[in-house]
């Protein structure tokens, strides 16, 4: 494979040894040839060795190289290459893969987005992917990998298109898709019976008109669907809207303020385009327009808003095994997965927040962090200690100090500042809700400690047991992970086991799937990692450096050298009878008992108890 592999580096892909198995890179740190190609040294060094596979890094690094993969044994393939015009499947590069599906691979003259998911189908409980891309910071296996063969063009004279012709592939994927997920909307409990203003505009605002106002152009409409293409497009389209109920789906990834593979509700498709997305604003301005009804003064009963069910019959092993089908995604690995709940602990000013800067950014871009790899996703970040100019400086300061651009990540990281004007985690619950699933990977709280309701006492086990349930509730409707900064107890922390760490209530320590605690090391320029984790193998502590703004990894350093620990006492060789006796009698005789017994604790550490059984031995 090595002759093979050098080939396609000559030819400007970022080409790696690969796991056929696992479908992963087969060397450690390989995030780094997301941005830049392997030297031929490398390539010579990893294939020196006998390799099962190659994969290539799709995105910039590679020419803006972009494939369009086809699942579940290739079975809309055909008819997606019959709606693509004679001369532009010819052009294109086309593999099969072991399974029986297929790769159509190209570069283009622009950039390319991330992965984005094209066709899908919804089968009981499950949506099952069969058209996708991977783009910018995805990777594929390839031929010569054993299975995979290259059946049209080859990987050194891959076409270059231009943005329509890449459309017109994409569109004719989109074409088959038979899932569109719920639509984001805004969905605000108020225990009250008056029609809200965004309610009463899904069911009669114009969102024809709202979308012309904006650029947005009709193309034509096929069943109960229009197609729409966006502004500045010249050919295809980027967007259907469904007649009966106005959801509007975008598939596009150029069409901000929309994300792609998302469908909308015609409220939130009038907040996104009239008022940037705040929901407050747009339903204030829909309600002087006449949408929505004044609230009843009579009281209103918040009963049925406070029942909770259990509705969840127990399960059988048998039937629990038998639907098992592997852990969670990992987001971290090592540490964190879909769904999981991680808590970040550490004192005042040790630097939690830096520390998750850099995390934000390492989910957001992709890169290893703190020497774990890092699966790449959108990652929101509720900010409730910084202003919002010293959010935006410090993020700043660590992008360039990770020499990251942010135009690379920038768009996959959002900040939600709060300081001023906190909110509990009932009143951020209802801001969830307005979130659709996996439109973010991460969810960080910093800091957890300010999310607590009024009156609630973070000592008390069961009230911190609900909020930490809360949570576990909003990661499984989203299928995101949540990371909580929290804060210390008092006192020397040193003595302590990982889960005692935290402060509060002991609840904490069981409710979450990892802990990951900072604390203090001998030298004042480093701090010891501790992580207990769930659904991971152990994970052994390590030494970070502060390198302002940034914490490294030390490899050298002690991470058992934590400060204020006790400090355990080398254990004593074995007094003889011989030296006691030369010590602590012939050295001082005639002498008393009370003088022997000092000398033996002094020489010796020799309690008076342990003197006086070495003195009987002595005078036997």
């Amino acid at each position: 494979m090595q002759p093979i592999a050098i080939t396609y580096l000559q030819h400007g892909l970022s080409v790696l040894p690969a796991k056929r198995a696992d479908k992963r890179p087969a060397i450690g740190s390989w995030k780094q040839y997301q941005t830049r190609l392997p030297t031929e040294t490398e390539i010579r060094a990893w294939f020196s060795n006998p390799q099962d596979g190659i994969c290539i890094i799709t995105g910039r690094v590679s020419g803006n190289l972009e494939i369009i993969d086809f699942d579940n044994g290739g079975e809309l393939f055909d008819r997606w290459y019959k709606r693509i015009p004679a001369d532009l499947q010819n052009r294109l590069a086309v593999e099969q893969t072991p399974s029986g599906g297929w790769h159509a691979i190209y570069r283009c003259e622009s950039a390319v987005s991330g992965n984005m998911k094209l066709a899908q189908r919804k089968d009981g409980q499950k949506v099952h992917t069969l058209i996708e891309t991977r783009g910018e910071g995805g990777l594929f296996l390839c031929a010569p990998t054993p299975g995979y063969q290259l059946k049209q063009g080859q990987f050194t004279t891959l076409p270059v298109l231009k943005a329509e012709q890449r459309d017109i592939l994409l569109e004719a994927a989109w074409l088959l898709n038979e899932y569109f997920p719920e639509p984001i909307q805004h969905t605000q409990q108020t225990g009250s019976s008056a029609l809200r203003p965004g309610d009463d505009y899904n069911a009669r605002g114009n969102v024809s008109e709202l979308l012309k106002s904006h650029g947005w152009q009709f193309v034509n409409a096929y069943g109960e669907n229009q197609r729409w293409r966006r502004p500045d497009k010249k050919n295809g389209w980027s967007a259907t809207l469904r007649t009966v109920d106005n959801v509007f789906y975008v598939f596009s990834s150029n069409a901000a303020p929309f994300e792609p593979n998302k469908a909308y509700s015609p409220f939130m498709v009038y907040s996104l385009l009239e008022h940037a997305g705040d929901c407050s604003k747009a339903a204030l301005a829909l309600s002087k327009q006449g949408y929505g009804e004044t609230p009843s003064q009579e009281s209103v009963d918040l009963t049925k808003l406070l029942e909770t069910t259990d509705d969840e019959e127990p399960v059988c092993l048998t039937k629990l095994l038998h639907n098992f089908k592997g852990l969670n995604p990992p987001i971290i690995y090592g540490l964190l997965r879909e769904g999981e709940t991680m808590n970040i602990i550490a004192a005042p000013k040790v630097g939690k927040s830096w520390l998750v800067n850099s995390l934000a950014i390492a989910i957001a871009s992709g890169t290893d962090w703190l020497g774990f790899e890092v699966q790449q996703g959108r990652v929101l970040v509720i900010d409730n200690e910084l202003h919002r100019n010293t959010s935006a400086y410090r993020y700043k300061q660590v992008a360039e100090a990770l020499k990251q651009p942010v135009e690379k990540f920038g768009d996959n990281l959002k900040i939600k500042s709060l300081r001023g004007r906190l909110q509990d985690l009932h009143k951020l619950g209802q801001y969830f809700e307005r979130i659709g699933p996996n439109e973010y990977k991460v969810i960080v709280i910093d800091a957890f400690y300010r999310t607590l309701p009024e009156k609630t006492d973070e000592n008390d086990n069961g009230a911190i047991a609900n909020l930490y349930n809360l949570i576990d509730r909003h990661a499984a409707r989203l299928n995101c992970a949540f990371i909580l900064i929290h804060h210390t107890s008092k006192g020397n922390q040193a003595n302590k086991s990982v889960t005692d760490v935290g402060a509060g209530a002991g609840s904490q320590a069981r409710a979450v799937d990892t802990h990951l605690v900072l604390r203090a090391h001998e030298e004042k320029d480093k701090i010891v990692v501790d992580a207990a984790v769930r659904s991971w193998a152990p994970v052994e502590s390590f030494v970070l450096r502060k390198e302002h703004p940034l914490f490294i990894r030390d490899q050298q350093a002690d991470p058992s050298a934590l400060w204020g620990a006790e400090k355990k006492r080398e254990p004593k060789e074995q007094t003889t009878l011989e030296e006691f006796v030369e010590s602590c009698i012939a050295a001082k005789d005639p002498c008393s008992m009370q003088l022997i017994a000092y000398q033996a604790g002094q020489c010796y550490g020799l309690t008076e108890y342990k003197a006086r059984q070495m003195l009987e031995m002595a005078a036997e």
